[in-house]
């Protein structure tokens, strides 16, 4: 949970509390993949899902809803991989569902490089006034 509230933080702006709608709608099902990173054994330090939104940001070709990854990381465990080792775990265990990947990013969140990095392209407009909808492709069989 502390982690989806972090997720749901705008750069310089308060983390929003357990009940706000934004963090319940980014909460993982039990039918969502996700996957934590922990320092040492029980220390999370960060965290990422699959989560299918409704309505969802992107389709495939089939006109299928494409999951969305909400991750999150905490501060103290920024620039040392955490968020490359999240993105490609998911992505590691999706193609069995999915072909592709997708993420609304705000227009001016650093992680939209970490994006770029991990293989997300800009595929249109997002979610809000400076949301960037970004996927990934995903190959069956890797």
């Amino acid at each position: 949970m502390a982690l989806a509230r972090l997720a749901c933080a705008l750069e310089d702006r308060p983390v929003p509390d357990a009940d706000d709608p934004a963090v319940v709608a980014l909460l993982p099902s039990e039918d969502d993949g996700a996957v934590v990173a922990t320092e040492g054994e029980d220390r999370p330090v960060g965290a990422a899902w699959l989560h299918l939104h409704e309505p969802p940001l992107l389709r495939d070709e089939d006109a299928q809803p494409l999951p969305e990854l909400g991750m999150a990381v905490v501060v103290e465990a920024l620039g040392r991989g955490v968020g490359t080792a999240l993105v490609e775990a998911l992505a590691a265990q999706a193609p069995r569902r999915f072909s592709a990947l997708t993420l609304n990013v705000h227009l001016l969140n650093p992680a939209a490089r970490l994006y770029a990095r991990t293989g997300f392209r800009v595929a249109g407009a997002g979610r809000g006034w400076f949301g960037v909808a970004m996927s990934r492709p995903l190959r069956r069989g890797d």
